[in-house]
């Protein structure tokens, strides 16, 4: 799915708040119970006389439940794989953003941590307030589209982590510029040291 180096470490993994599948399973639910309804509907309509159908009505029947779950099954997979597989990975290092759009379509981004400059929290309706959803929108250095992340469950101990994570990597790497000029420095000096201890 990604590619990590060796020395890099997964630090949270986070998908789509549970409520988004909820209202897909709802979807998926009315679609099963659709032909319960209607079969128990035509048993008050004359189906034969209208349709001039002699025979064969249990097969065709059959035959339209097979096809008709075989539908909802395939729908309710693309619906599960769409929920699983839209993810946002942190690591040590970078953010990792994926999405999954269909069986067969996927975007993915990635950026690194110290290149986060803004990060805003989108949270609309009394459902995603009290339910603790929302969207995270993530800004970088240099050019390019935000990166966003919605329907992300717990956005605000997300960005919370984050920041956090994001303050540690500008130290580190504050840490390194400096250490580099004493390093120079005592390279450039190591040489007449050697002299001053050979005279």
């Amino acid at each position: 799915m990604i590619e990590i180096d060796k020395n890099e470490q997964i630090l949270r993994v986070v998908r789509k708040h549970w409520f988004v599948f909820l209202g897909d399973l709802f979807i998926l639910l009315a679609a099963v119970l659709f032909p319960v309804i209607l079969f128990f509907a035509l048993e008050f309509v004359p189906v034969k006389a209208l349709l001039n159908f002699s025979g064969g009505v249990v097969f065709a029947e059959a035959f339209f439940l097979f096809a008709w779950f075989l539908i909802v099954w395939v729908i309710g997979w693309t619906m599960w794989t769409n929920y699983y597989l839209d993810v946002l990975i942190v690591t040590d290092r970078r953010v990792f953003t994926i999405e999954q759009i269909g069986l067969f379509k996927r975007v993915s981004s990635s950026f690194r941590i110290d290149r986060i400059q803004n990060t805003t929290i989108h949270q609309h309706g009394i459902i995603q307030t009290l339910l603790g959803f929302g969207t995270i929108s993530l800004e970088t250095a240099g050019e390019g589209e935000d990166f966003v992340s919605a329907w992300i469950a717990d956005p605000y101990d997300l960005k919370k982590f984050l920041n956090d994570l994001h303050d540690k990597a500008i130290e580190k790497s504050q840490l390194v510029h400096l250490s580099e000029p004493v390093t120079v420095i005592r390279k450039s000096l190591s040489p007449s040291i050697e002299e001053n201890k050979a005279g």
